[in-house]
């Protein structure tokens, strides 16, 4: 039977040589590749075996996936909520989302024939998880009142809950809109912000208090809810009312940067993207009127049906992800070359001192080895 023979002290020194290597090279290159934050997500609907997101459903109100309308190419998601006494929502509910700054994208779609009341049906809001069960607001709201778009954002000051109403421009029936929201949301200790973007042109922006400050960081849940049709209210908003009927796709929720830009540059008037304007945001709330139309093409991360990656986010945000200093002013970042370069240059050093230690090894057995010499 033949047995391995053991290593001689040189071939365990080369192996532990090239194993330190391995890994240190491993390393960089891992550091080097960028991470996609864990609650960054998207639904395209494209696919189906894409499992969608928690249903919240009251009543007979449903979410079916199908063909797209408006000559949107692809499918789409039909929200509806029937007027029947009972019903009064019908949305899709995302969790898991930290406390830090996130940008969300989606495209909703009114028919032609949806019906102008004078009373909101939200179709995408921002909702606090609370300690208790208690019914309250959502912090953010994005909402259909009559013909208008309008932006609601709610906070607890002095143990009540105050509101500010942002309007965002007219609605345009059987046309896709292109929504685009950064949201850094507020601490006890620090304001929020929020900027609304809808066919690439911003329309909207908020800054100071936007969460209650209490239990988890808000969720988001997109589709349709009409609180005045809830049970308890009685049939006053309901009587002459049609069903809610309207179409949601291309959701994308991206972590980033607080700071980012919106969403997509501006068009002038020529078609082209213009350069952004430096603009500070004023206390309270500010409105920038209606934008201008948009392709019904899908756009965005929905065209490939991916999450895109922060490098990405950064590049189309127009900022370089980094690194900050204790005074908070910005380190050069070197990016996946800068990594890979370190860890090269660590290889090299630990070959160096692996080799000198090896050298001194031998010349320290060299004369044991001579004297046992027959």
């Amino acid at each position: 039977m033949h047995f391995a023979k053991p290593l001689s002290p040189t071939g365990r020194s080369a192996r532990l040589l090239i194993s330190c290597a391995s890994a240190l090279l491993v390393l960089g290159v891992t550091a080097a590749t960028p991470a996609i934050a864990a609650d960054s997500v998207s639904y395209t609907f494209e696919s189906s075996s894409q499992k969608l997101p928690f249903m919240a459903l009251k009543g007979a109100g449903r979410i079916v996936v199908g063909p797209a309308p408006g000559g949107r190419s692809g499918k789409a998601a039909r929200v509806n909520i029937p007027n029947d006494g009972r019903s009064f929502k019908s949305e899709l509910v995302i969790k898991g989302l930290d406390a830090g700054t996130h940008r969300f994208s989606f495209a909703n779609y009114l028919p032609g024939d949806w019906q102008k009341q004078d009373f909101d049906t939200l179709v995408a809001q921002w909702f606090s998880t609370q300690d208790d069960s208690a019914r309250i607001k959502p912090v953010v709201a994005l909402a259909i009142h009559g013909g208008d778009w309008r932006l609601k954002v709610h906070w607890m000051s002095g143990g009540r809950i105050q509101e500010r109403i942002i309007p965002l421009g007219a609605a345009r029936l059987g046309h896709w809109n292109q929504w685009t929201f950064t949201i850094t949301w507020s601490s006890p200790n620090t304001p929020g912000a929020i900027t609304v973007a809808r066919d690439g042109v911003n329309v909207g922006s908020h800054q100071g208090a936007n969460n209650y400050h209490r239990g988890q960081p808000p969720h988001f849940r997109i589709g349709a809810y009409r609180p005045g049709w809830r049970p308890e209210k009685g049939p006053r908003l309901r009587a002459g009312a049609s069903e809610a009927v309207l179409f949601v796709d291309d959701i994308a929720i991206t972590s980033t940067a607080p700071g980012s830009a919106s969403g997509p540059l501006p068009k002038t008037t020529d078609g082209a993207a213009s350069p952004p304007r430096a603009t500070a945001l004023s206390p309270g709330s500010a409105s920038t009127g209606s934008p201008t139309a948009s392709p019904s093409a899908k756009i965005g991360t929905a065209a490939s049906g991916g999450t895109p990656s922060a490098a990405a986010v950064a590049a189309a945000d127009g900022t370089t992800p980094g690194t900050t200093k204790g005074d908070g002013s910005a380190l050069p970042d070197t990016g996946s070359t800068g990594l890979i370069v370190v860890a090269a240059a660590g290889v090299a050093a630990l070959t160096g001192g692996a080799f000198l230690l090896i050298r001194r090894r031998n010349a320290t057995l060299s004369p044991r080895r001579a004297a046992h010499r027959p």
